[in-house]
């Protein structure tokens, strides 16, 4: 893009990284396509030692590897523009604000693309729905400000720029918030009974998983969105489960098949885990 290009205001790349999502071929088609020049050109060193560059069978594989060489530029370039966006997206969701051009709807559906892979139509930050400004309007300040700050540490975290994402991780993986955590993943929605009936273990009760539930919602970043005592990812839990969880049952992961490997070499833990909440079920 040029220097002197006008700003794309976050709504106009928003639609237009949806456009071009739509668009975007698949990485399997690519690697094929490749895979089918590799033979191409193969067969034409042979037939060019056998038969000289004049044969017309020699002419004809010269043209399809001519064919398929631009088929591949153009399939790449598919895949480039999506990515282009995504990152600018990203980028741009560093300054996140609930307001009415980032709670547009396609800013929405855009945003969470670039932040989980789905196309969800709400942001579930600490325990709120936000589908449009009318959801934020009558939130307190230290709410809205808590929002602000989870939505912006996500997009920091796609960037590799901060290690506070993957510290609040920290606080579930390896303890007794992690199982019910990944069986909510795996199920959906869930109420800490259904936990219960799959945990491995014989000795957890609705209570103590309802309090290592509990616990988890305490977190600096809360991984969950209950309702009427039924549980389900936040879109920070959703985040976990992607980067960190590693979940293959999840249909998050399964929507991202095949996508390029994201945000690797995070920065090493920086503080204690047990300031964000520990292992008690209490």
């Amino acid at each position: 893009m040029s220097e002197d290009a006008p700003e794309k205001s976050i709504k106009a790349l928003a639609e237009e990284y949806l456009s071009a999502q739509e668009q975007e071929t698949s990485p399997k088609h690519l690697e094929e396509t490749k895979a089918h020049l590799t033979e191409l050109q193969e067969r034409y060193e042979r037939f060019e030692n056998d038969y000289a560059d004049s044969d017309p069978a020699t002419q004809q594989l010269a043209e399809r590897i001519s064919e398929t060489e631009k088929q591949i530029a153009e399939l790449e370039e598919a895949q480039r523009i999506p990515e282009e966006l995504k990152e600018q997206i990203i980028e741009e969701a560093t300054g996140f604000m609930p307001t009415e051009e980032w709670l547009d709807p396609d800013v929405i559906e855009g945003l969470n693309l670039a932040l989980i892979g789905e196309r969800d139509s709400a942001l579930i930050i600490e325990e709120i729905e936000i589908s449009s400004t009318g959801d934020v309007d009558d939130l307190d300040d230290i709410t809205r400000f808590d929002i602000i700050d989870v939505v912006r540490k996500l997009a920091l975290d796609k960037l590799g720029r901060t290690s506070e994402v993957q510290e609040v991780w920290a606080s579930i993986a390896d303890t007794t918030k992690e199982e019910p955590f990944e069986i909510v993943t795996q199920l959906g929605r869930a109420t800490p009974d259904e936990v219960v009936e799959h945990m491995d273990v014989d000795d957890a009760d609705r209570e103590t998983i309802r309090n290592r539930l509990g616990n988890a919602t305490r977190l600096q970043i809360n991984p969950y969105f209950r309702e009427d005592g039924v549980y389900q990812l936040s879109t920070a839990g959703k985040h976990f489960a992607q980067k960190y969880a590693e979940i293959p049952e999840y249909v998050g992961n399964k929507s991202q098949e095949g996508a390029q490997q994201e945000d690797e070499g995070q920065a090493t833990l920086g503080q204690n885990t047990a300031d964000q909440g520990g292992d008690a079920d209490d």
